[in-house]
């Protein structure tokens, strides 16, 4: 009797725990995120040949909503759904509104899909999802080879597993052409310059861990300013994420290392 409510309590409140699918292979959805964004799953994997990972989630959950930050540092990390990773969220019961006050309060920006206006629920059906969260990796292939994602303590972690199927970050590929910013030097000591577009306005420069925590937030005064230095003597050696955002609302990323 003890163990069957132990059983309850766990799936109840999601604390630490996987919520698996039985499923193996990819049922395909086409959806709009809360931005009015159309996804088509086999689309995405087919065209795109990149792997998908779902957040099945709930606005009141509180440990999806410790997850969304982690989430939103893999979506980063990863080129922000322009390489080999696409990240998607889908909420079960809530409309858009609720899941735009989530994305505000946590501070996420990978798209996602309420329950009620974007077909979330019908989605968590098709999955056959017992609780929440529950993270789940489609490959190109369609197949699912991740059926419950241990729910991570780090965002490392779940960098560390989307490297091991080969997938490469931001900071590896070092595409020019999607980064559309430059940094020098890099690795760095003290000062690190960044040169954006003359073209592309900008608004603010945040600087992440490689853990998903905020270390420097700088906005952009000058509407024609293109070039920036920020100060990094004070930080840790380690790997950061810089992440420029424009005045058109794009948002674009590339990793550095402190010495």
């Amino acid at each position: 009797m003890k163990t069957t409510i132990l059983l309850i309590i766990l799936a109840v409140f999601g604390l630490k725990v996987s919520a698996q699918t039985p499923l193996t292979e990819a049922v395909d959805f086409t959806a709009k995120d809360v931005h009015g964004n159309t996804h088509h799953l086999f689309q995405i994997l087919d065209e795109g040949n990149q792997y998908v990972l779902i957040d099945f989630f709930s606005v009141t959950c509180g440990s999806c909503q410790v997850l969304a930050p982690k989430m939103d540092s893999v979506y980063r990390y990863f080129g922000e759904n322009n390489l080999d990773l696409f990240v998607l969220a889908i909420d079960q019961t809530f409309n858009n509104a609720a899941v735009l006050e989530f994305e505000e309060e946590y501070g996420t920006h990978y798209p996602a899909i309420s329950g009620i206006d974007g077909g979330g629920g019908q989605i968590f059906e098709n999955y056959q999802i017992p609780y929440y969260p529950s993270l789940v990796l489609i490959a190109p292939n369609h197949e699912i080879v991740e059926q419950a994602i241990p729910i991570p303590t780090s965002a490392q972690q779940l960098i560390n597993l989307m490297e091991s199927y080969g997938m490469q970050g931001v900071g590896i590929q070092e595409e020019k052409a999607l980064l559309k910013f430059n940094l020098s030097p890099n690795p760095v000591c003290s000062f690190l310059n960044i040169k954006t577009p003359d073209n592309k306005p900008s608004s603010e420069i945040v600087v992440y861990s490689i853990t998903g925590e905020k270390i420097l937030s700088e906005s952009v005064s000058s509407k024609n300013q293109s070039s920036f230095t920020l100060n990094v003597e004070e930080l840790r050696q380690g790997m950061y994420l810089v992440s420029v955002i424009y005045k058109s609302g794009e948002r674009f990323s590339s990793t550095f290392v402190k010495n």
